[in-house]
């Protein structure tokens, strides 16, 4: 008989910003300025800010001596810039393959293809995927899909141009991989010169990484979903490292890959550099290789 593992009730007691800031300081965190540390407590959550200086602490549970609540702060900022450094480049991305897609499909099955489940492995998930996206067209806002709207008959199926348009990135995800031929999903990876099998697995982590962006998660020392390598390692893959799975760097390698094919002569990854350089002891914990900033894609020499 397998015995349940007993789990003690919560009885914390609520803490106030003050009393927070001594906690902290009891485990060695110089605190500095307390009146603008405590309104920063004010503000941002403290467990919010928790993940941020775990990292720091040393095997006792106490702070390095020298650390400080303002080093944590800086920690909280540089995440805060790198989320949104990644969602610049996810909507690039996101937007162009939705384009790839939806004029390739429209050119070989019609622009009304997506109402036709023939063209897609489970009938019943696309059936489930289309009602989701005519949920989507139907209150829609948009001036596009409002002219639609006004200029058809009511009930008229939308064109997979304005559908496209209705998908955020998991779900076009799941599109591509449902579909029946494999010609039409090659003809979209062959565009950012992928297997389909490894641009699939890269889409579904990176809907992981845009959902944790876009929700002001922790991201910069997270683990993330693993994604499949390529089979032959393309110009500008060859920086991927095993050793770095799971971890923002790879995810990193990848977007400035594409965004090398979809926008060139991008600045996206110069600035995550640039940031990185202020903070040493970051990149590490992000998956970087020691000298990553002697390789590409963060060195001035081309792969």
């Amino acid at each position: 008989m397998k015995h349940r593992h007993h789990r003690e009730s919560f009885r914390e007691k609520g803490l106030t910003p003050q009393q927070q800031l001594e906690t902290l300081s009891a485990r060695g965190l110089l605190i500095g300025d307390a009146l603008k540390a405590r309104r920063h407590l004010e503000h941002i959550n403290y467990h919010r800010l928790l993940p941020y200086w775990e990292a720091m602490l040393e095997g006792d549970g106490r702070f390095p001596e020298g650390a400080t609540f303002e080093s944590v702060l800086r920690r909280y900022t540089f995440d805060r810039k790198l989320r949104l450094l990644m969602l610049d480049a996810i909507e690039r991305l996101e937007v162009s393959i939705r384009s790839r897609w939806s004029n390739h499909m429209a050119v070989r099955h019609g622009p009304l293809c997506l109402a036709d489940g023939e063209l897609f492995q489970d009938r019943r998930a696309h059936q489930r995927s289309f009602e989701t996206v005519l949920h989507f067209y139907a209150g829609s806002e948009d001036e596009f899909v409002i002219r639609f709207r006004e200029r058809y008959a009511r009930g008229q199926t939308p064109p997979i141009w304005i559908c496209s348009e209705m998908l955020s990135l998991g779900q076009l995800a799941h599109w591509l991989s449902n579909l029946r031929d494999a010609r039409d999903l090659h003809a979209v990876c062959y565009a950012y010169q992928l297997q389909s099998e490894c641009f699939l697995s890269f889409l579904n982590h990176l809907t992981e990484v845009r959902n944790l962006a876009a929700h002001h998660s922790r991201l910069f020392n997270r683990k993330l979903p693993n994604f499949l390598f390529p089979r032959e390692f393309p110009d500008g893959l060859t920086s991927l490292e095993n050793s770095s799975q799971g971890r923002i760097y790879n995810t990193v390698v990848m977007l400035n890959y594409l965004l090398g094919i979809i926008s060139p002569g991008h600045s996206w990854t110069r600035r995550l550099g640039h940031s990185l350089s202020r903070h040493a002891e970051l990149p590490e914990e992000m998956g970087f290789p020691l000298g990553w900033q002697a390789r590409y894609p963060f060195s001035a020499e081309s792969p």
